[in-house]
């Protein structure tokens, strides 16, 4: 990997690897060279960690063909050509619209699940929409509006529900304190288990369709 060490006014070392893989190491302005070789290699342990953890999660999203297959609870459903009868045909832009197409129609399958557990738990929701953010898998407005993200049905079912509950739970807490959690934990009693599978995934909210 890239080794890039950057010194600015601080008064302490900061080490991270970029997403572009990049060892990015920021330096106080007069800390020597070998100050930050030592520093280095006091970290080398966490670097190995982190790179086989950053391979482990490429291998895993190339497990993923979104070119050719549509996915339902992490599962192939059916192949992109199957979409449209001249898909073949199409631009790979308008290949990444009818793709986009098809999980959008697939949509009532999130929303009945979020009515089902709004339901169950005790919740009232005013309108679930779709929404296609690269960062988050849903939102809860103080409006009353709940948006999931429609790339969430790729997810597993476990996941999926977790994304929902999460969710549901901003109705009565718009934040993360721990009140929320716990309530959270109430109704998702795996949910650190969850969060920590919901990582694995983030490469979807990446992907372009």
């Amino acid at each position: 990997m890239e080794i890039k060490i950057i010194k600015e006014p601080r008064k302490t070392l900061l080490l991270r690897i970029t997403s572009e893989n990049i060892i990015l190491i920021k330096a106080p302005l007069k800390c020597s060279d070998s100050n930050i070789q030592k520093f280095l290699d006091s970290k080398k342990s966490w670097i190995e960690k982190h790179i086989a953890k950053m391979k482990m999660l490429e291998n895993f999203a190339k497990s993923f063909d979104f070119d050719n297959l549509i996915y339902e609870n992490a599962i192939p459903i059916m192949e992109t050509k199957n979409i449209r009868l001249d898909y073949e045909k199409l631009s790979t832009n308008n290949k990444l619209k009818s793709i986009k197409n098809q999980y959008l129609s697939m949509f009532s399958v999130l929303k009945d699940r979020t009515i089902f557990l709004a339901q169950k738990f005790g919740f009232k929701v005013d309108k679930i929409s779709p929404c296609s953010s690269t960062v988050k898998w849903g939102s809860y407005s103080s409006t009353g509006e709940l948006k999931l993200n429609y790339k969430l049905i790729i997810l597993p079912a476990n996941l999926v529900d977790y994304v929902i509950v999460h969710e549901l739970c901003h109705i009565r807490h718009m934040n993360h304190k721990p009140q929320f959690w716990k309530e959270v934990e109430r109704f998702y009693p795996d949910y650190k288990k969850a969060r920590k599978e919901m990582k694995l995934y983030s490469f979807v909210l990446k992907t372009k369709f």
